[in-house]
């Protein structure tokens, strides 16, 4: 096997790093975890989950001194006896200290560890050999370090991950046009996490709603057979525009926000709905099995409580206006 490459001394030029460990990524990692956790308990995922991860990124992401983003991963990461509650505390400190980045002090965090190896980690620890992940990620050099960072976990004796690339791997990787293309052969086993980066009802998005409108059409073609879905939505600060699109008075935009909820709703589909305001306007998409969603809700519910209590309890308080809003079934 050849030498990993150092992943500490490899830099990529991708704008989306910026983004790492921020409260928008904390809500959505917690929620990516507790769905993953649940799942794996039940069949048939527990049998064998194929997980097919969109915009992977890098896998670790560096946090520089001064940035905003180490005084709220300092939160996170303090009380160390919380780690069996919080679920994402746990996670990065059994990941960051695999890889030898665990903070010697907790008030100076550097490292992050993103959802390509949150993912990865909580799949190897279930120890099913037939579990599959894989992690499309656009930018070959984002993908490069990706690699080579779950290289240096070690972690092919446990599971079977990919990451896959175009036969130049210095060229880019559509990992969205890869589902549209595909969702409609996959199953119930397969789950797919999707996190778009851009606005809902631009006309300039038009081609990017479109996309997601095919991927939400593939799915409702499977019926009961349909893949999980994990959809992610972002306004950005265009609070007014975020409120209409969520409680439906926005005059609709095709393939947006309301008539992607609506393909769902005739289908027959509901979902569990996160919304959160954290410096920006999120929301997320959770859909499974109706049989599931209930409970389904309840955990994520409770795992986004215990880490909003968690982050103000050590001293985030301030930071957090509206870091929850709703956890429902929609």
């Amino acid at each position: 096997m050849p030498p990993i490459a150092n992943w500490r001394l490899l830099s990529d030029q991708n704008k989306e790093n910026w983004n790492a460990g921020n409260g928008g990524d904390l809500v959505k990692h917690t929620v990516y975890l507790a769905t993953l956790r649940f799942l794996l308990a039940r069949e048939p995922w527990s049998q064998g989950l194929h997980l097919r991860e969109c915009h992977a990124g890098r896998g670790i992401y560096p946090i520089a001194a001064g940035d905003a983003r180490r005084r709220l991963l300092s939160c996170l990461y303090s009380d160390p006896s919380k780690t069996n509650e919080i679920l994402l505390q746990r996670i990065q400190h059994d990941i960051l200290n695999a890889l030898g980045c665990w903070p010697e002090t907790i008030k100076n965090p550097r490292w992050y560890a993103g959802s390509g190896l949150i993912n990865a980690f909580t799949l190897a620890k279930s120890k099913n050999p037939a579990h599959l992940l894989e992690l499309y990620e656009l930018n070959p050099q984002t993908r490069r370090i990706l690699c080579f960072t779950l290289s240096d976990l070690q972690l092919e004796e446990k599971l079977r991950w990919s990451a896959p690339a175009p036969e130049n791997e210095e060229d880019e990787f559509d990992g969205e046009s890869y589902i549209e293309r595909h969702v409609g052969e996959w199953k119930k086993q397969d789950v797919v996490l999707l996190d778009p980066f851009a606005m809902w009802r631009q006309p300039a998005d038009q081609f990017k709603r479109d996309r997601y409108g095919a991927v939400i059409q593939g799915l409702l073609g499977r019926g009961a057979d349909a893949p999980s879905l994990i959809l992610f939505w972002t306004w950005g600060r265009a609070f007014p525009v975020a409120d209409g699109d969520l409680n439906g008075t926005n005059h609709p935009v095709r393939n947006g926000y309301q008539e992607l909820r609506a393909k769902l709703h005739n289908a027959g589909f509901r979902f569990v709905r996160v919304t959160w305001r954290w410096g920006l306007q999120f929301a997320m998409w959770i859909v499974v099995a109706e049989e599931h969603l209930a409970a389904l809700r309840d955990e994520i519910g409770m795992h986004c409580r215990l880490l909003r209590d968690h982050l103000i309890l050590h001293g985030c308080g301030r930071d957090l206006p509206h870091p929850i809003g709703n956890v429902a079934i929609d």
